[in-house]
């Protein structure tokens, strides 16, 4: 891993990303433990995030297509596009209504649709009746 790889103090404090997987966190840690005389870990992950994860994660693989709303620069939001790119060949990141395209929809059944935390819901409440627009047109 790219942490065996870094030159480290005695002392080191761990912070973690929010949207960071705890057992991902837990795992650099551990091997933190073993390297340093001192190690303080402040955990900042949020619990309703990870939830939202693993919700995506459930809902992408009963899709057979997912739509993540969210800023192009949110890293909530690509993490829960990755979590679905893991999970699903059709996955689209957009940030409104305005980027969906009809052709993605075509074959499918089953939409998924989450969006990152920072969302406004006005935004996903658009991009879902466009969605319904494109889907009942076809």
């Amino acid at each position: 891993s790219e942490l065996s790889a870094l030159p480290l103090g005695a002392k080191v404090a761990l912070v973690a990303q929010t949207t960071r997987k705890p057992d991902a966190y837990q795992a650099i840690a551990a091997e933190l433990v073993v390297r340093v005389q001192e190690l303080r870990v402040f955990n900042t992950i949020c619990n309703a995030t990870f939830e939202n994860q693993e919700a995506t994660e459930e809902l992408a693989k009963k899709s057979d297509i997912m739509i993540i709303i969210g800023g192009k620069n949110s890293s909530n939001t690509k993490q829960l596009f990755s979590i679905c790119q893991n999970n699903l060949e059709s996955c689209y990141h957009i940030e409104n209504s305005s980027e969906l395209e009809a052709s993605w929809f075509a074959g499918k059944e089953n939409c998924g649709i989450t969006a990152g935390a920072s969302t406004p819901g006005w935004i996903i409440e658009d991009v879902t009746k466009k969605i319904k627009e494109l889907t009942l047109t076809r």
